[in-house]
């Protein structure tokens, strides 16, 4: 019932919930604050970065996302986002349907 109440409620108060929620669970010692340090260079998620700046394939770009791919695959391995562009690849050449 709870969850049909906020799922309906203006954000306005969905915000408000979390904001309280947020502040229970920090007094109640079960979150636990940590400081992150700057992405490494080499992290998933610059593969991410690199197979971003493609959302499909056109025979204009498809020469530069096999190369993004082949240059994922090499510095990162198999990733989410080499998979996200063999997906795209793949569709574009009618190798997988799309429902």
């Amino acid at each position: 019932m709870i969850k049909l109440l906020i799922k309906y409620a203006p954000d306005s108060v969905v915000d408000a919930v979390n904001s309280i929620s947020l502040a229970e669970l920090d007094n109640r010692g079960l979150i636990v604050w940590a400081e992150v340090g700057p992405l490494e260079p080499h992290s998933e998620n610059s593969a991410f970065d690199l197979a971003s700046h493609f959302t499909e394939v056109t025979p204009d770009n498809f020469l530069e996302i096999f190369k993004t791919i082949a240059q994922i695959y090499t510095n990162y391995g198999d990733c989410l986002a080499l998979r996200y562009l063999m997906e795209l690849s793949a569709e574009y050449f009618g190798l997988i349907g799309v429902e």
